[in-house]
């Protein structure tokens, strides 16, 4: 089993710089705090609010924010895991819809792949019209735990 996993790291390693983008790094945000009152999981933060302060720390669940400032928009997002051992995926999308009742198209995506909690951002991007980011994660041995979570338009 330790094969197995040694071989998912280095293959995810490789897909986590492919799908970062033009950047070839995910910026990430600082860190996260989960004290507060609870909210939705479809909690975003804006420019006035720290950036994923919105979070809930649900086990295993995905939770998904978007940050905008005046030169476009970030997606982020967040998976707690069980234990500091649990290997854990978590996949990022901003998608845009360009027209009134046309398909959402992802302009920017983010993957990462690690041990314990993961936090991965998206390369920031120009985005005209309304933005919903999209986050999938969860145990990555565990397929069937993982979900997916998005934001509401902005």
């Amino acid at each position: 089993m330790r094969a197995r996993i040694a071989a998912l790291t280095v293959v995810s390693a490789g897909l986590t710089l492919a799908m970062a983008g033009p950047s070839w790094a995910a910026p990430t945000p600082p860190a996260v705090s989960a004290a507060g009152p609870p909210a939705s999981a479809t909690a975003t933060a804006t420019a006035s609010a720290a950036p994923g302060a919105g979070c809930p720390a649900l086990v295993n669940r995905p939770c998904a924010w978007q940050e905008r400032n005046g030169s476009g928009v970030l997606g982020s997002a967040l998976v707690t895991a069980e234990h500091p051992g649990q290997l854990t995926l978590v996949r990022v999308d901003v998608k845009v819809q360009r027209a009134w009742g046309s398909p959402w198209e992802t302009v920017a995506s983010s993957t990462r792949l690690q041990y314990g909690t993961v936090r991965v951002s998206t390369p920031q991007v120009d985005a005209l019209g309304p933005v919903v980011v999209c986050a999938t994660g969860g145990p990555a041995l565990r397929p069937a735990l993982q979900s997916t979570i998005c934001t509401t338009p902005h």
